[in-house]
């Protein structure tokens, strides 16, 4: 099944706090990575606003706190947007402007983008805008783990 990525501008690594997730929003970020992987998704990547970047295929069960603090424990990379899009053929882009998901036929191996509580950056968009199949749930803006989990349904269903 396809990956997904959230990409924070907000959370940094120098600023989150497992005793205080919603400090920069790492709870959205945290919520996002179970969600997904409940979902079905193969791999979730987190993209934090420095390009600290986390590659998670599973993760434990636990509460949230608990899910944060094994989340940074795992050993991050370096990356930017461009190099995690390289990888991939078929990339799409969720955005309150985009297609409707379902008018779009979805491949299954492709990369889905989710921004955090506050999105991605013009520079972001503007990559996407070239590189990235935009698409949308519907005009209304939803929290990005209630969005992966719906794709996931999506995908699941489709492949």
């Amino acid at each position: 099944m396809s990956a997904f990525l959230i990409k924070s501008d907000v959370a940094c690594p120098w600023s989150l706090d497992v005793n205080c997730l919603v400090k920069n929003r790492f709870d959205v970020l945290v919520d996002f990575v179970v969600e997904s992987l409940r979902g079905g998704v193969r791999e979730v990547y987190v993209m934090l606003c420095d390009g600290t970047t986390y590659r998670i295929t599973s993760v434990p069960s636990g509460r949230a706190r608990m899910v944060a603090s094994w989340l940074l424990a795992q050993e991050p990379f370096k990356a930017d947007l461009r190099s995690i899009l390289a990888k991939y053929r078929h990339v799409y882009y969720l955005h309150e402007s985009g297609r409707d998901i379902s008018d779009v036929r979805l491949e299954g191996d492709g990369l889905f983008i989710f921004g955090d509580h506050d999105g991605l950056s013009p520079e972001d968009e503007e990559l996407l805008s070239r590189r990235a199949v935009w698409i949308s749930l519907g005009p209304l803006p939803y929290m990005s783990w209630q969005a992966a989990v719906y794709v996931a349904y999506v995908l699941k269903r489709q492949f």
